[in-house]
């Protein structure tokens, strides 16, 4: 027979185990929701670009107010 299964904080150790398990594998599920969600990603790329065009244009517009100070 084995001692640790007698032990009172043998109860509270897999309790820890469990929530902890249970906290990760959760986790884990909303991570990969996250990552898999298309409409989540379809305007993650749109943000990123309009942030290209609109850097792109801001760039534009410097190289042409200081293209004549040259």
């Amino acid at each position: 027979m084995n001692t640790a299964l007698l032990s009172p904080r043998a109860g509270i150790l897999a309790g820890w185990a469990v929530r902890g398990g249970l906290s990760l594998a959760s986790w884990g599920l909303q991570r990969a929701t996250r990552r898999t969600d298309r409409d989540h990603l379809l305007r993650r790329i749109e943000a990123r670009a309009t942030a290209e065009a609109a850097l792109a244009e801001r760039d534009a517009t410097y190289r042409s107010s200081t293209y004549g100070l040259m």
